[in-house]
């Protein structure tokens, strides 16, 4: 029976994480829109709760949020682009006319996060390759670190203060990505196993 908790506690504890990565990746967009954040995520917690069968209009947020229908229509819109929501049509109970319902498809979310995650992961490779392939100087002041070509441009002296540069060594850099790709490399490996049941 302890063990079966333990279970549930972690599925429990996975679930949370994984609705947190959701919310900051939803932040993220919104910013990047030039959306409310804030609304977005309330929109995206209202989805959170609808069940998928039913899905929730346009109408029905704007009747809960007090959003304007447009707003609620332009969060809606970019958590479709970013395939986190999807909609079902149906019709206005009232008057007929075309009507779309609103849900997440958690498994679109968790390919969500994993394209997300993939994207840093070449990011920190691509920086890896660039600290393993260059030779840094850095001042000693202010530590602003700077490749051979530019600290041979200024002589090897900081075009900000005049002091001499020195030579940074990067392994602590190197060392610290590399962690960071093991993690990440595992994270995706366990979010694939989720999504894909492997």
């Amino acid at each position: 029976m302890k063990e079966n908790n333990n279970k549930e506690d972690s599925n429990s504890e996975s679930q949370v994480n994984y609705i947190n990565q959701l919310r900051e990746f939803v932040r993220l967009l919104a910013l990047k829109a030039e959306t409310d954040d804030k609304m977005s995520s309330e929109i995206l917690d209202i989805l959170l709760k609808t069940d998928p069968e039913r899905g929730i209009s346009d109408e029905e947020i704007e009747g809960i949020t007090g959003y304007r229908q447009s707003d609620v229509r332009k969060v809606l819109r970019l958590l479709y682009d970013a395939r986190l929501a999807t909609y079902r049509r149906g019709k206005h109970p009232e008057t007929g006319a075309t009507r779309y319902y609103w849900y997440i498809d958690m498994r679109s979310v968790g390919l969500a996060i994993i394209r997300r995650k993939k994207a840093v992961l070449e990011k920190l490779k691509s920086r890896l390759i660039y600290e393993n392939n260059n030779e840094f100087y850095k001042c000693p002041k202010d530590n602003t670190r700077y490749t051979f070509d530019d600290a041979f441009e200024y002589d090897f002296i900081c075009p900000k203060c005049g002091s001499m540069l020195e030579l940074d060594t990067n392994e602590q850099y190197i060392d610290i990505l590399k962690r960071r790709i093991s993690l990440l490399e595992e994270e995706i490996k366990q979010d694939e196993n989720k999504v894909f049941g492997s």
